[in-house]
């Protein structure tokens, strides 16, 4: 059985939440592509809200219009980041994925959305937090030995 986004690898290493194994037809491949959120965070996992991988592969597919199953997630906590001479607690969240990031009138769309998620999430300030949007190509992505652009 597949690993589903929820479940964590390890509680000792960065969560990574790996979609579940699957078929995919050319027509399918923008809308099943595999978005990747990276966040780094100066928060000790500790101080992460319960469950807060699993609510973050949620809002994703949730605001990305991707299947759940195939958002991959990966959390870095305790990082030491430095934002405008602040060490206070911070978050950079990186998203890659195929088809929906392509645009400043997406982006602006994706970012209210994760910025009140993350906001209301970790009772952060809007300051304390930056997204970056990197969209990527079917032939960026391998999967099973291949590329998106070939499923």
């Amino acid at each position: 059985m597949g690993r589903t986004c929820a479940q964590p690898i390890s509680n000792s290493h960065p969560v990574l939440c790996s979609p579940a194994p699957c078929q995919l037809s050319a027509e399918l491949a923008i809308k099943a592509d595999m978005p990747f959120l990276e966040l780094d965070t100066s928060f000790p996992e500790k101080d992460l809200p319960e469950g807060f991988a699993e609510s973050l592969c949620s809002a994703a597919a949730s605001i990305l219009d991707k299947p759940r199953e195939r958002v991959l997630i990966v959390i870095r906590s305790g990082l030491t980041m430095l934002m405008g001479g602040s060490f206070a607690p911070f978050v950079l969240l990186n998203v890659s994925a195929i088809g929906v990031l392509g645009t400043a009138e997406q982006n602006k769309e994706h970012s209210a959305k994760l910025f009140d998620f993350l906001t209301k999430e970790l009772s952060l300030e809007p300051d304390r937090i930056r997204i970056r949007f990197l969209p990527v190509e079917p032939w960026q992505i391998g999967v099973k030995g291949t590329v998106m652009t070939y499923l």
